[in-house]
């Protein structure tokens, strides 16, 4: 008896029968693609681009659980973080539920940043956080990094912020559907001035271009009798590192004179493109004595 076709072999079989893509051209096709619910994302080479919807057709037949195929055609854009994909195959509906870490997601894969490479970050939030906190989410999105922790986590209070009207109603759908009414609050605005002060553990602050304005309200956030932790997240290269470090110490000896830093941590989340790396710092923020 032959083995069993891995998806990818159906798939390239597939487009190698219908006869459609050039022979060397083959090599081509993407051997991985990311899910979110029943979504696929894939990534093809722009050459591969003008028989992009026969593609997506046949990685929708090859992959039984999906019922759409978008492909990234550019970078997350905007404040209110929309990815650049579109949808080759499918269901044009993309609002899916994604389960991950033993929450529910309710998200619209096309209109909302959902990152699967941030799986390990989500799961590290979880190891990290303990019993009691109080955790501020400056950019919540549908609760990404924050609910798990709220899931995970039957003590722990979560306030999210989230500006884009859109994220918010799927931020509250997934405090529903994931039983956290009672311990994760909702916040509709700009974190720059919905943002709680002089109540935080922990703050997240899961985007790229952060303001000074921004980082001032993180430290504003932490309780100022004993400070806490910020989850500061950026791009880095090897010729380039790069943390917030700097930016938040001046402010701490310009405007918050109770405080210091203790330590700060970098890791790694994920590479984004050759030598290019989405990073977390975890800088620990005390009060002086």
């Amino acid at each position: 008896m032959s083995p069993r076709k891995t998806p990818f072999e159906y798939i390239k079989q597939s487009v190698e029968n219908e006869g459609y893509l050039p022979t060397e051209l083959i090599t081509r096709l993407p051997k991985h693609w990311r899910r979110i619910g029943t979504v696929g994302i894939i990534e093809l080479h722009t050459s591969l681009w003008p028989w992009k919807e026969k593609i997506g057709q046949n990685y929708l037949s090859g992959i039984s659980e999906l019922s759409t195929i978008m492909q990234k055609v550019g970078v997350t854009t905007t404040t209110i973080r929309t990815p650049g994909l579109e949808v080759l195959a499918g269901n044009p509906d993309t609002v899916t539920l994604h389960k991950e870490l033993g929450c529910k997601f309710w998200i619209d894969a096309l209109r909302l940043t959902f990152s699967t490479g941030n799986h390990a970050e989500r799961q590290r939030l979880i190891k990290i956080t303990t019993e009691g906190e109080q955790i501020i989410d400056m950019f919540a999105c549908v609760g990404n990094l924050s609910v798990p922790i709220s899931v995970h986590h039957p003590t722990v209070e979560v306030k999210g912020i989230e500006i884009n009207p859109y994220a918010y109603s799927f931020l509250e759908k997934n405090i529903q559907v994931n039983h956290l009414k009672d311990r994760y609050q909702p916040i509709f605005g700009d974190n720059q001035t919905h943002t709680p002060i002089n109540w935080a553990d922990r703050v997240l602050l899961g985007y790229f271009e952060l303001t000074p304005r921004q980082l001032e309200v993180a430290l504003q956030a932490l309780k100022q009798d004993q400070g806490g932790i910020l989850h500061t997240h950026g791009l880095t290269t090897a010729r380039q590192p790069f943390n917030w470090r700097q930016a938040i110490n001046k402010l701490i000896l310009e405007e918050f004179p109770y405080f210091k830093m203790k330590d700060t941590k970098q890791r790694v989340i994920k590479s984004i493109a050759p030598g290019v790396h989405h990073f977390v710092d975890d800088i620990h923020i005390i009060r002086k004595i």
